[in-house]
């Protein structure tokens, strides 16, 4: 079968699983035993809220449940590639939709676990609208945290947008950006290491979770095409090309002076969201 290259497609077998989830019969536990078994999940909103697409259905072009057995061919990692193309990220693992996936298969009549087929470890894609909800949703349990001030709630939501009082500390450590001599502090980007969904509330606020970056870098920084190993150096993915490393001025001279207390969220930083391997 023919793997998806566009959204619209991928939206097409979303519709797919919506429909085999609200029938009844053979279809219905064909989807179920999907969702339980699989590994790497796409999150998306339907009118329940945040549902969840395993990847070797939602990969190939018009998918159907009952004939999707049928397909031999059918393996994650192939569709894992081609879901990565189009979302420009790769599925990771991911604390808070760990639990939003547990609470949906509640909802639908699926026994929860932490893992998916042979133990491993259930992954997640990120796209911005689930992104929104969760982190509004983090927000929300902010706001209605008895123990915190007034002044802690709003340093704790700014620093999701890299404002306020996090922004500030890293401006004062670092001075400028992080890897480069880039100095115009107005463009430079506050970044998270472990980004602020998976933080707990000191580390949102904590100077050596963050690094000053120029735009480009913080938006490869961010999506995992680089990282630093613990003498600073940089890390460059194999899924950034040669070309676009030239346009985006990633080179791989450039570095960062570590303090022991960054250590541990770049090993974070590693290992769940850095794109290590082809």
């Amino acid at each position: 079968m023919e793997l998806v290259s566009n959204e619209e497609q991928v939206a097409e077998n979303l519709a797919e699983l919506d429909r085999a989830g609200s029938s009844s019969g053979d279809g219905r536990q064909i989807y179920l035993d999907l969702i339980k078994h699989g590994k790497c999940y796409l999150p998306y909103l339907n009118e329940s809220g945040i549902a969840f697409a395993p990847s070797r259905f939602i990969g190939y072009v018009n998918n159907k449940i009952r004939a999707h057995g049928s397909n031999q061919d059918k393996h994650g990692s192939k569709t894992n590639v081609a879901l990565n193309r189009i979302y420009g990220s790769h599925p990771v693992h991911h604390g808070g939709l760990q639990l939003e996936f547990e609470r949906f298969c509640i909802s639908i009549g699926v026994k929860p676990s932490r893992d998916g087929s042979f133990g491993t470890t259930r992954k997640y894609w990120l796209t911005e609208d689930v992104a929104e909800v969760i982190a509004k949703g983090q927000e929300q349990q902010i706001l209605a945290d008895a123990v915190l001030t007034e002044t802690e709630k709003m340093q704790l939501i700014l620093a999701r947008v890299g404002q306020g009082a996090f922004r500030q500390k890293l401006v004062k450590h670092w001075g400028k950006c992080s890897a480069t001599d880039c100095s115009q502090i107005d463009i430079l980007r506050a970044s998270h290491i472990k980004p602020w969904r998976e933080s707990s509330n000191g580390e949102r606020l904590d100077v050596y979770n963050g690094l000053l970056l120029n735009p480009s870098l913080d938006a490869l920084f961010d999506k995992g095409y680089v990282s630093f190993d613990d003498k600073g150096q940089i890390l460059i993915s194999p899924y950034l090309s040669e070309s676009d490393r030239k346009i985006l001025n990633c080179s791989s001279d450039l570095n960062v002076k570590l303090s022991p207390e960054h250590l541990k969220y770049l090993a974070w930083h590693r290992e769940n969201l850095f794109w290590a391997e082809l």
